[in-house]
């Protein structure tokens, strides 16, 4: 939008009273000019930036590097989602065992019985807590480097369009020219740039044991030397 600019000029008109002779005892002094006001000086017409709108949200979702990133993502969902009902099962299977059990085991046996369940348990959610806390690790750092090639591409685009300003169309309420969207332009660019990211997942720790409580092998002895 261009504005128009105004200078203001501020004249100060200085009067000079006279008092009728019959009634002057003294002529009256003329008041004290006031200091001049500088002018104005008006600076160049601004001139109003070219402006275009992206939608990274929709590139995000519909270009191949996006893409790439969702399936991975879903493979490991998949994955993670037997991890954790198989972890599940078991739990529920010793649990179930322990009650049945219970009753014909010492009180010294089934007090630490009860404790590795519990342990047990800790361990899953540990495990369920950290492995969340990786997937999401993996999907932050694959969508950071297609958001990086995303804002290469625009500057890239806006430098070429001598495009001032562009900002986010989920920031815009209105917007007059379509031409202003460079959306499409942006997806084909990084579809040729980068049509794939590899979704990286830490390695967290390993899954808890199916069976904790198994008794560990007893160390084996040292052979007995013979005797010459």
């Amino acid at each position: 939008m261009r504005r128009n600019s105004f200078v203001f000029g501020v004249a100060l008109i200085g009067a000079l009273t006279v008092l009728p002779s019959a009634f002057a005892q003294t002529p009256a002094a003329a008041p004290a000019a006031a200091p001049a006001t500088p002018p104005i000086v008006a600076g160049p017409a601004l001139i109003p930036p070219t402006v275009a709108v992206v939608d990274m949200q929709r590139i995000l979702r519909e270009s191949a590097a996006g893409k790439s990133i969702q399936s991975q993502l879903e493979g490991e969902s998949r994955k993670f989602r037997d991890q954790i009902t198989r972890m599940q099962d078991e739990l529920k299977a010793q649990q179930n065992q322990f009650i049945r059990t219970r009753s014909v085991m010492a009180p010294e046996a089934a007090s630490e019985q009860q404790q590795q369940l519990q342990r047990k348990e800790a361990d899953a959610q540990r495990f369920v807590q950290e492995r969340q806390e990786a997937i999401q690790k993996g999907e932050n750092d694959a969508v950071n480097v297609a958001g990086d090639n995303m804002r290469d591409i625009v500057q890239q685009i806006a430098a070429e369009r001598h495009i001032g300003l562009v900002v986010r169309k989920e920031l815009v309420l209105s917007m007059a020219d379509k031409n202003m969207d460079i959306t499409d332009d942006v997806l084909q660019r990084l579809n040729t740039k980068l049509p794939s990211v590899t979704v990286t997942i830490p390695a967290p720790g390993a899954a808890p044991a199916a069976d904790s409580t198994a008794p560990a092998p007893a160390p084996v002895a040292p052979p007995t030397p013979k005797k010459k």
